[in-house]
C-alpha cells in the first residue's frame, strides 16, 4: 500500500433526498485497520453514504476528511466499488482491467489468477455469467493502493469461494492499516467489524 494508512473521519453527516430524510448527524472516526459495515433496510440511504463518503454526492451538512483533508482533495486514496460491476462489456476482461488501473499485464494476470478469470483473458464482459462479471470487478481490489476502499454490495453474485477469497482478501487489507467500508445484506463470516445501522431516522 504506498498510501500512507492515515484516519478518516465524517462528522455530523445528514442528508435528504426527495423530501426523505434519509440520516442525520453521523459520525465515526476510522482509524488504521478499521472495518465498518453500513447496514440497514432497503431505501435507507446506504448506497448514498457509501457515494458521499467517496466524494460521489455532496451531503446536506457534515465534514468528511482523510488525514485532516478534505475527502475532494483525498480521492487518490479512495477506491469506491458500486453494487453494479463498473465494467464495460463489450471490451475484454483484460482490457476493462487494465484501462481502470492503468497496470500491465503482470500485475494485472495475477490479479485475475486471484479471483479466478486467468483463463478468461481475452472474453467479453458480456460473455461472462453474473458473478464472473462481478470478479472482474474486485479485480481491481488486488491492483489498488488506495489506503481506504469503499465497497457496495461486493458480494453480489459471488459463490462460497469467491466469498472466501473477497474476505481474505479485506482481512489482508485492512491488517496493513488500510480501512474498509462496506455494505452487504448477508453479513460475512470471516470478518470482525463494526456495523453502522440506517433506518432509524427520529
Amino acid at each position: 500500500m504506498q498510501n500512507k494508512p492515515s484516519a478518516f473521519e465524517f462528522q455530523g453527516l445528514t442528508c435528504e433526498r426527495d423530501d426523505r430524510l434519509l440520516f442525520k448527524n453521523l459520525s465515526r472516526v476510522l482509524e488504521p485497520g478499521a472495518l465498518l459495515r453500513v447496514a440497514g433496510p432497503n431505501g435507507a440511504g446506504k448506497t448514498t453514504l457509501l457515494r458521499i463518503l467517496s466524494g460521489l454526492y455532496e451531503a446536506d451538512s457534515g465534514t468528511i476528511t482523510m488525514a485532516g483533508d478534505p475527502v475532494s482533495e483525498s480521492r487518490h486514496r479512495i477506491l469506491y466499488l458500486g453494487h453494479k460491476p463498473q465494467v464495460a462489456r463489450d471490451l475484454s476482461v483484460f482490457d476493462n482491467l487494465q484501462f481502470l488501473t492503468g497496470l500491465g499485464f503482470d500485475p494485472l494476470q495475477s490479479a485475475l489468477k486471484a479471483v479466478g478469470l486467468q483463463h478468461y483473458h481475452d472474453s467479453l464482459v458480456r460473455e461472462l455469467s453474473q458473478g464472473q462479471g462481478r470478479r472482474c470487478a474486485l479485480a481491481r481490489l488486488w491492483c489498488s493502493d488506495a489506503s481506504l476502499w469503499i465497497l457496495d454490495e461486493p458480494y453480489t453474485a459471488l459463490d462460497v469461494h469467491m466469498v472466501q477469497v473477497l474476505d481474505q482478501r479485506i482481512n489482508a487489507h485492512v491488517s496493513q492499516g488500510g480501512i474498509c467500508i462496506f455494505t452487504t445484506h448477508q453479513p460475512p463470516h470471516d470478518l470482525s467489524f463494526d456495523t453502522l445501522e440506517l433506518g432509524r431516522v427520529h
